[in-house]
């Protein structure tokens, strides 16, 4: 398994930050590889909640909710992500006085066995410094109120502690 993770000091109160992040169907708001989202099912927060993301060019993934911490954290997996078997990604959120700190864990296992892993190991941190932080946009929208239009290459990366 490949891990990354990526954090980001939000200039926002926790509870804000949960409000924005736990709203499993607007991570397309603020991901620019994620076109489009949506729950499905009986419900769409909590464990059980589950997720669909287009990707584009007909290329989309389902996500299932497998742990929930109210206004803390929240973990889901998927396992039909494009060239993964299986991929899980933790967020959570910490109170830092005023503002709140936001991480996302991922572990992502490729398909394609030795192959797979050889890709894994070359790929994850390539893509890791082409693509903006995912929680430029976020954060953005968490301080702001409103969702970012355009890319989120114009905006300034995030700090990533809360100091």
């Amino acid at each position: 398994m490949r891990r990354m993770t990526v954090s980001a000091c939000v200039d926002a109160a926790a509870a804000v930050v949960w409000a924005h992040l736990s709203r499993l169907d607007q991570i397309h708001v603020w991901t620019d590889l994620i076109h489009d989202s949506r729950t499905s099912g009986a419900c769409s927060m909590g464990v059980g909640a589950e997720r669909s993301c287009e990707f584009g060019r007909s290329r989309s993934n389902h996500e299932h909710v497998i742990a929930w911490d109210e206004g803390r954290s929240f973990a889901h997996e998927s396992t039909d992500a494009p060239m993964m078997r299986l991929s899980r990604s933790a967020w959570s959120v910490t109170p830092m006085g005023e503002r709140a700190q936001v991480r996302s864990e991922a572990e992502m296992e490729f398909k394609g066995g030795l192959l797979g892993r050889i890709l894994g190991w070359l790929l994850v941190p390539v893509l890791a410094r082409l693509l903006p932080n995912p929680l430029t946009k976020f954060k953005f929208w968490a301080e702001s109120g409103r969702p970012y239009e355009g890319k989120a290459s114009p905006l300034p990366v995030p700090v990533a502690f809360c100091l």
